[in-house]
């Protein structure tokens, strides 16, 4: 008996997400992921049991690579309005190397494939927003108890409310390339702040 040659599912996702850089998504295989890993195609078949899951984890880690954990989080002073500016700026420059990078081969796939890379997307921005409500609460500066009386439910969280509104506005900017989200930040500048 030879020696088998050992792999991950690590491993594996950084092979596939290097062959997805030279060639798109679209030309990804599970063939090509096992030459390049050096092992059979029955080894990849362990941990990515579909095509479709092996792009999306690809398509994940370019989020996972592109967004750092810094632009999730405000910086020590920075108050909330500065971190949504901020963040705009970097996500910004995230779906635009997305675009260039990936969307046009993402759409000529599957649609088994496409709704994985949702999951992955809806992942990453999932936290993004998260992230957004955190911001909120610890602005000292906002007016929490004016978010309460504009007519947010008591059973739902205002930090979540408004965070979940602004990360709307944002996705909307992204997808028609626009600055819609600018009024609303200046809106909440006026609005958030006590005097």
């Amino acid at each position: 008996m030879g020696n088998k040659a050992v792999i991950s599912k690590d491993l594996i996702l950084e092979a596939s997400y290097k062959l997805v850089l030279e060639s798109g998504p679209a030309n990804l295989s599970i063939r090509s992921v096992a030459r390049a890993c050096g092992v059979s195609v029955g080894s990849i078949y362990n941990y990515y049991p579909t095509k479709a899951m092996l792009v999306a984890d690809a398509v994940g880690m370019f989020w996972q690579t592109s967004l750092s954990k810094e632009m999730f989080v405000a910086s020590s002073g920075e108050d909330f309005i500065t971190f949504c500016e901020r963040l705009m700026h970097d996500l910004e420059h995230a779906i635009e190397a997305f675009r260039k990078s990936w969307l046009s081969e993402l759409a000529a796939l599957d649609s088994e494939s496409r709704k994985e890379v949702r999951a992955r997307e809806n992942a990453a921005f999932s936290h993004i927003k998260r992230g957004l409500a955190v911001a909120i609460k610890h602005d000292e500066r906002i007016n929490l108890d004016a978010l309460s009386s504009c007519g947010i439910q008591q059973d739902n969280e205002p930090a979540e409310e408004l965070a979940s509104l602004v990360w709307d506005v944002m996705v909307s900017s992204l997808q028609n390339n626009d600055a819609a989200y600018k009024p609303l930040f200046a809106l909440m500048r006026t609005a958030l702040y006590k005097n």
